[in-house]
């Protein structure tokens, strides 16, 4: 007996496909756009390497801002931890109290852990709201940029070897974009497949329910808000390296594009959930897409009107499939016959 197989489902797949990776085919969409539009300009490896390279400290922010998202908080502070983390770390090196960058860094990383640990202290042991306490630290943190940088712009003391971190290429690929990924590859490991991973989902799935199982929600929760600010810090210090110099209005550019990064990539590769992957590629998506809106002759507000949209249209996709899920899992379930096959053919032999 000869059996022929109903035919499968190939819209099911493309259907599963576009909605797990749509967010890597809408990139896809807007270098082919953009290409055919401004073919001498945009699909050029130098323009690629402009935008990974001006946008690397955008994603240690955004892997920033996500910690804190995954256990269900949200952090304004993160683009002023940035912007105090460079200017502090440029002003260090500035005015001769350390003559080696790599002490400059150190001393910013302490200064950020110890941010951290107040946002989550006064967050998981007080229980604070989230958004009323980074937002008072977003202030404390801008005012202090004011102060240090005495509302000046530091340029002159950094040294070469200080610059070489954010303008550097080797291979002709820019020295923070290879920062960038490396930090992805571990937070991917160590969010994915270590059990400490597992536990900060938990918490943002279910507080009560983690700590029923035995998660020590408060210190998981603190040391997410620390990570956050180590993270946004290092991304302020490769940006006032890749630009060489410290404003004293750093870090307020900072949070909307992050913030559209990380809800964008919750809504792909991983949908449901705050993750690594989609978070890099939200941040190139919307970095591609003002690229080349500038290079049509758009002008300067473009850029947070396209970041205001495209956070806006992540919300409502997330908002769309959070009702799709509810709908499928309220749709009552109903016993199937076993399918039949289409066609039978008997042969003797």
């Amino acid at each position: 007996m000869t059996v022929q197989r109903a035919p499968g489902r190939p819209a099911g797949a493309f259907k599963r496909i576009f909605t797990d990776y749509g967010i890597v085919i809408a990139l896809i969409a807007i270098i082919g756009f953009f290409s055919v539009m401004r073919p001498d300009t945009f699909p050029t490896i130098a323009n690629f390497g402009s935008i990974l390279q001006a946008n690397a400290s955008i994603m240690f922010i955004a892997f920033g801002l996500m910690l804190p998202l995954i256990v269900g908080h949200f952090d304004l502070s993160v683009a002023a931890m940035a912007g105090f983390g460079g200017v502090l770390a440029t002003g260090l090196m500035s005015n001769g109290t350390v003559s080696q960058w790599p002490l400059a860094v150190l001393i910013v990383v302490v200064v950020a852990v110890v941010v951290g640990l107040i946002n989550g202290f006064l967050v998981a042991y007080l229980n604070l709201n989230a958004l009323v306490v980074t937002l008072g630290t977003q202030s404390v943190l801008f005012g202090a940029i004011l102060w240090y940088s005495k509302g000046a712009v530091i340029y002159s003391g950094i040294p070469q070897a200080f610059k070489d971190l954010g303008q550097g290429r080797p291979l002709g690929i820019p020295l923070p974009f290879i920062f960038a990924v490396a930090v992805g590859i571990v937070l991917w490991y160590v969010l994915y497949f270590r059990p400490v991973g597992r536990r900060l989902y938990a918490i943002g799935g279910s507080r009560d329910a983690a700590r029923l199982t035995g998660i020590k929600v408060d210190q998981l929760t603190v040391g997410a808000f620390v990570g956050g600010a180590v993270l946004a810090a290092i991304g302020g210090v490769l940006q006032v390296a890749q630009v060489g110099s410290a404003a004293p209005t750093s870090g307020s550019e900072f949070l909307l594009p992050a913030i559209a990064a990380c809800f964008l990539g919750e809504t792909s590769i991983r949908r449901g959930y705050y993750n690594v992957w989609g978070t890099m590629t939200a941040v190139v998506l919307v970095a591609a897409g003002t690229t080349g809106l500038f290079m049509l002759g758009a002008q300067t507000w473009v850029q947070p009107v396209f970041n205001g949209v495209v956070l806006i249209g992540a919300i409502l996709a997330a908002k769309v499939g959070v009702l799709k899920t509810r709908a499928r899992k309220a749709r009552p379930r109903t016993p199937t016959a076993p399918p039949t096959p289409t066609v039978a053919t008997v042969g003797v032999h």
